[in-house]
C-alpha cells in the first residue's frame, strides 16, 4: 500500500486506481480532507507544487488517520500524463487556481488546452472538472479552451452565499466578490493530438570513457539543445573523495529535473553515471546527459 506521499519517479506506472477524485493545487488541504472524509471508500489526489503544502496535508492526514488520501508535489499536466490511466478520474477539482492576470503568462494557466486534453484523457465518461474562481476573465479564458476540445458538456454558475468551504470564500462573499463555478463533464474523447510528452526508460546504464583526460571545467555553465524543447544546463563543477560532480539541470517539453552526473576514476578509465545520491525520473534524455558529459566533459 502506498503512503500518503507518492514519489512518482520511483514507482510503476501508471496508478493502477479507479474511480479516483483528484484536486489540483491543494493549498491548506482543507478541501481534500473534507473529501476524504467525506468520501471514505474512495481513493483522494491531490496534486501540488508547494513543499510546504505537501508536508502540511501529510501532517494532517497522520493525525487525523485518513488512510485514503494521497498526494504527489508535481505539476499538475505531467501528474495526469504519468501517473494516472485513461478513463480512471470520477472528478476533478480547482478551487481558486492561479488567473495569471498578465496576457503573457496564460500559457501558465491550469485551464489551457493541453492541460484540458490530458485531463479529459483521464476522466471517465460523465466524469466531471468542477473549477471555483473569482476572476471573470479567467472563466472566459476556460470556457474558450474548453471548447476547442469539443469534449465537454459545460455550465456556468454563481456560487450561493450558503455554499463556501473554505475561510477564502466566507472572506471574499463578505467583501462582495463574485464567485462563480464551472462545471465540464466529458461526453466524449477529445480526438487524438500532439502533446508535450516523456519517454521513460527502465535503467539508466554508466557510461565508461577510456584513453582521455577529464576536462568537466569546461563544461561548467554550459548549455546544450538535446532536441526540440529539450534543454541541457550545467552548472558548478565540485571534486570530493569519491569522484567528481556536475550540477546539472535538464528541461524535457518544460518538464525540469535537477540532479548531480558523478564521474568516477576506475583504472586506466573513467564511469560517468547519475550521482545515486540524485533522485531522477528516468528518461531517455537524462541518460543523453550522461552521454553528453562523456562526450564533452573529457580532451
Amino acid at each position: 500500500m502506498l503512503s500518503c506521499y507518492i514519489n512518482y519517479k520511483s514507482i510503476e506506472k501508471p496508478l493502477p486506481w479507479k474511480d479516483l477524485l483528484v484536486e489540483i493545487g491543494f493549498g491548506r488541504g482543507d478541501f481534500t480532507v473534507k473529501l476524504a472524509k467525506d468520501n471514505p471508500d474512495r481513493k483522494i489526489i491531490g496534486f501540488e507544487l508547494s513543499a510546504v503544502s505537501v508536508e502540511k496535508l501529510m501532517k494532517r492526514v497522520k493525525k487525523e488517520n485518513l488512510r485514503n488520501v494521497h498526494c504527489v508535489r508535481l505539476d499538475a499536466y505531467w501528474g495526469f500524463y504519468l501517473l494516472l490511466k485513461d478513463s480512471s478520474v470520477e472528478r476533478i477539482y480547482m478551487n481558486y487556481p492561479d488567473p495569471w492576470f498578465k496576457k503573457r503568462h496564460h500559457k501558465r494557466r491550469l485551464t489551457k488546452e493541453d492541460n484540458l486534453y490530458i485531463f479529459a484523457r483521464k476522466l471517465k465518461k460523465g466524469g466531471e472538472i468542477r473549477i471555483r474562481t473569482d476572476h471573470r476573465p479567467f472563466v472566459e479564458f476556460t470556457l474558450e479552451e474548453a471548447g476547442k476540445l469539443s469534449a465537454f458538456e459545460i455550465s456556468v454558475r454563481r456560487l450561493e452565499v450558503e455554499e463556501p468551504l473554505t475561510k477564502y470564500e466566507r472572506k471574499w462573499l463578505l467583501e462582495g466578490k463574485e464567485l462563480t463555478e464551472i462545471i465540464m463533464k466529458k461526453v466524449k474523447d477529445p480526438p487524438e493530438r500532439s502533446i508535450p510528452r516523456l519517454k521513460e526508460v527502465k535503467e539508466l546504464f554508466p557510461v565508461k570513457v577510456e584513453g582521455k583526460e577529464l576536462n568537466l571545467r569546461a563544461l561548467e555553465n554550459s548549455q546544450f539543445q538535446l532536441g526540440e524543447k529539450v534543454y541541457l544546463k550545467f552548472f558548478k563543477f565540485y571534486e570530493g573523495e569519491e569522484g567528481y560532480l556536475l550540477e546539472t539541470l535538464l528541461s524535457e517539453e518544460g518538464f525540469l529535473q535537477k540532479f548531480f552526473i558523478l564521474v568516477k576514476r576506475k583504472g586506466n578509465s573513467y564511469v560517468v553515471d547519475v550521482s545515486p545520491f540524485s533522485e531522477v525520473l528516468r528518461t531517455e534524455n537524462v541518460q543523453r546527459a550522461v552521454q553528453v558529459v562523456a562526450e564533452e566533459g573529457f580532451v
